[in-house]
């Protein structure tokens, strides 16, 4: 008998001044202890790299995928790339030169990360925290350029690069209606809408990123059930996945958010990862004895 594989779409790995999360040894036990199939995993927001630095060999982006090439049939691994570092096209105010084009020695390390990312490493996605890094998800001059890489990144490679981004309305970088504008301009994109706006975002969650259909919501961390109904109700239960935030959040956590919002069984296995999986063109697993 055949079932939908469980997937986790959220889960921090690696060693900084907060966290010890070693995933070559602590990663496959956490998830068969949590009955997870596929586990997707990301750096830690917090003192991130682009290429894995010699003084640390548990961060970066290099990191990651040592990880997912360890475990390559249960873990995806998901970049985390800085959009600043890009160089302008042109000058920009208050230099004397506004608006002439940009002619200085500088890389776009944005693009060349994703590149390498992607074509190298071959990582499945990239995972944004606008709130934690910085940036609005939605400002054209730096995430624009990255979202058309991406789009033609995910042609070359011919699979669907998802995008996690953080989503809990908790800042204007991040609002329903700023990842509602990037889906709306990008719809070849996957968008996993992580924490599903949760709490801030929950007042009109259904009216802006919910509605695109390149957007899922991510119940990841989202215990209030109230915050994602009308969403519920007018896109149904296909429109959702869910995450632990591991190792931050016990294992227990996801099941216990799908399984208070519906009592449909059929609705629980799509949520807990059948959704994603036909999204992705994962196939099922065969059913736990």
């Amino acid at each position: 008998m055949e079932r939908w594989p469980v997937i986790d779409t959220h889960f921090h790995v690696g060693v900084n001044g907060i966290t010890t999360f070693l995933a070559e040894e602590d990663l496959i036990p956490w998830m068969d202890k949590a009955g997870t199939d596929i586990q997707y995993v990301c750096q830690l927001n917090e003192g991130f790299m682009h290429k894995t630095p010699e003084w640390n060999p548990y961060l970066g982006n290099d990191y990651i995928a040592r990880i997912q090439n360890m475990f390559p049939d249960r873990v995806r691994g998901l970049a985390t790339i800085n959009p600043y570092q890009q160089a302008p096209a042109s000058y920009l105010w208050p230099s004397s030169r506004e608006g002439q084009r940009f002619d200085r020695p500088v890389r776009n390390e944005t693009l060349e990360e994703l590149d390498r990312c992607f074509l190298e490493l071959g990582l499945f996605g990239l995972k944004m925290h606008p709130y934690e890094h910085g940036y609005p998800v939605n400002f054209r001059p730096i995430i624009w350029p990255m979202m058309e890489r991406l789009t033609e990144l995910q042609r070359q490679v011919g699979r669907t690069l998802l995008i996690l981004i953080h989503g809990g309305g908790d800042t204007p970088f991040n609002s329903t209606e700023a990842i509602g504008d990037l889906a709306a301009h990008f719809p070849e994109i996957l968008f996993l809408h992580s924490h599903a706006g949760f709490i801030w975002g929950g007042f009109n969650l259904a009216d802006h990123s919910a509605k695109y259909d390149n957007v899922m919501l991510d119940l990841t961390t989202c215990p209030q059930k109230g915050i994602v109904m009308e969403s519920y109700r007018r896109y149904g239960a296909r429109k959702f996945c869910v995450g632990t935030d591991g190792p931050f959040v016990g294992h227990h956590v996801p099941r216990n958010i799908v399984y208070d919002l519906t009592e449909d069984a059929e609705e629980r296995d799509l949520m807990m990862g059948g959704n994603l999986a036909q999204r992705l063109g994962i196939s099922k697993v065969t059913a736990r004895s």
